[in-house]
């Protein structure tokens, strides 16, 4: 007898052995294990809309209750993954055909498509991946904060181009760190509220013609609304895609502190010690402490950069529809991208909360490198009334007659003042030995740049209490989610026992 499909009566053959190997076969093997607890939730749902609108009788609708739940109990390791059937789905209906019966089995499928099935189940699963990367990052952002609290008084030098530039605090280093966070938060929670839509009811592409609530369906699955056009719910990810988006940012910040924090714990800066918990030794030089923890954090942005490489490219010039090279293969790689996040999240969290800035060689590297040449400058503005431009010039020539005589900042004096003053100005400035200190001292920089979101403490403390007051709003977002999605497990769980 002729092989014939086993899920199409047109077909006259199944899926090649080379197909099911080369493509089917992974694919199914890839999604499986993480899509079962979202088919129960799916199904379940879609079992009481078809209920509800008399597609199938209480009898059935129990049968098929019962055997939706054995599934998910029995868990992956009970479906026998076939190639020929094509995708997840089908391997799971034939689980589900095999305990309920064709008859009764083959009902549940009324009213919907696999492609509206697998647009929900995305969806679901992007969703529930998004809410664990806004608590990751939430407790991440909650480490820099109470970091900085500690630390607004830590003086360091600021960099630029990995210069000295001027002297900054630690705490408020780390404020700004969480600013750029609170930004990729932002984002994350903006995808969450585009993927919190139903795709579910959109059939194939063109919606059904049974009589189900789809607005009642969604809510049982915790989204807000359906997705209002039932092409668009087949044929679109870009709301999953626009979460990896917002994690490739976080990744980019987060590599940003990971390389802060690295070069701070060499033996030539010295300036921070992390714990040893998160280090690794060498096989071969007993005294290495390696911070090999924050270089995966720095490269994990390369695993996320690679999702999103495929995801867009899968999409390019494609029908706009269910196609499968746009709708299964672009999501291929994201998720182990995204679920991998949230877990270094945790650990850039864990480094944070045990890093200890060793406040000595922080100080004592702002007073050593002329970070505060600027504050001389305008010292002589508005003490000297000095043009800017003069002011500045004047500087840098004191700067370089201090380095020529092996100078640091505290040992210049009014002789030295005196000289720069005659070979810049043509004339000299007479200053006391004690005005000069003052002017060059580093703590004394961060406390006069008052009013403008800088490091002097009355700021830095605005800045951090208005970060956790943001902290907390947009945990009141982020739990609004989880509301939705408890109280939707909670009525689909009361609806479907009435069954």
């Amino acid at each position: 007898m002729e092989a014939q499909s086993p899920v199409s009566g047109l077909l006259r053959e199944p899926l090649s052995p080379q197909a099911q190997e080369a493509i089917f076969v992974p694919w199914i093997q890839a999604s499986l294990a993480a899509s079962i607890p979202f088919l129960t939730r799916l199904n379940r749902a879609h079992l009481v809309a078809i209920r509800r609108a008399g597609l199938v009788s209480s009898r059935e609708a129990a049968a098929l209750d019962r055997a939706i739940l054995q599934i998910e109990e029995e868990g992956p390791a009970k479906l026998v993954i076939d190639g020929s059937l094509e995708d997840v789905y089908f391997n799971y209906e034939a689980r589900l055909l095999a305990i309920a019966g064709t008859d009764t089995g083959s009902r549940l499928h009324v009213a919907r498509s696999r492609n509206d099935l697998q647009a929900t189940l995305d969806r679901m699963r992007a969703r529930a991946l998004g809410v664990d990367l806004a608590s990751a990052l939430q407790d991440l952002r909650a480490s820099l904060l109470e970091q900085a609290e500690q630390n607004l008084d830590c003086v360091m030098p600021g960099y630029t181009h990995m210069q000295h530039a001027q002297p900054i605090t630690f705490g408020f280093q780390l404020l700004g760190i969480e600013r750029s966070l609170e930004r990729d938060m932002r984002r994350v929670l903006a995808a969450l509220e585009r993927i919190n839509q139903c795709p579910l009811g959109a059939g194939a592409l063109a919606g059904t013609p049974y009589p189900i609530d789809r607005r009642h369906t969604a809510s049982l699955l915790g989204f807000s609304a359906p997705v209002p056009h039932t092409l668009d719910a087949v044929a679109s990810k870009d709301a999953i895609m626009e979460l990896l988006t917002a994690a490739l940012f976080t990744a980019t910040t987060v590599g940003r502190l990971a390389q802060d924090f690295y070069t701070m714990t060499t033996y030539e800066f010295g300036m921070l010690e992390l714990p040893d918990n998160l280090a690794i030794t060498s096989s071969l030089m007993p005294q290495k402490k390696n911070q090999a923890v924050l270089e995966f954090v720095k490269g994990r942005q390369s695993h996320l950069i690679g999702a999103m490489a495929t995801a867009f490219c899968a999409f390019h010039s494609k029908p706009f529809s269910h196609v499968l090279d746009g709708n299964a293969d672009s999501l291929r790689f994201l998720w182990d991208a995204l679920h991998g996040m949230a877990g270094l999240l945790r650990v850039a969290a864990a480094a944070v909360a045990g890093a200890r800035p060793v406040r000595e060689r922080m100080r004592a590297l702002a007073d050593a490198n002329y970070a505060t040449a600027t504050d001389f400058a305008d010292y002589l503005v508005m003490r000297h009334a000095l043009p800017f431009k003069e002011a500045h010039h004047l500087t840098g020539r004191l700067v370089r007659l201090a380095l020529a005589e092996g100078l640091p900042p505290a040992g210049i004096t009014s002789r030295l003042v005196a000289q720069a003053s005659r070979e810049i100005l043509g004339r000299e400035l007479r200053l006391g030995d004690e005005e000069i200190r003052q002017a060059f001292d580093s703590a004394q920089s961060i406390a006069r740049r008052r009013g403008a979101g800088g490091p002097a403490t009355e700021d830095a403390a605005a800045l951090h209490a208005h970060a956790v007051r943001e902290l907390a709003g947009a945990q009141r977002e982020l739990d609004t989610y989880r509301t939705m999605v408890s109280n939707a497990d909670a009525r689909l769980q009361a609806e479907t026992a009435a069954l």
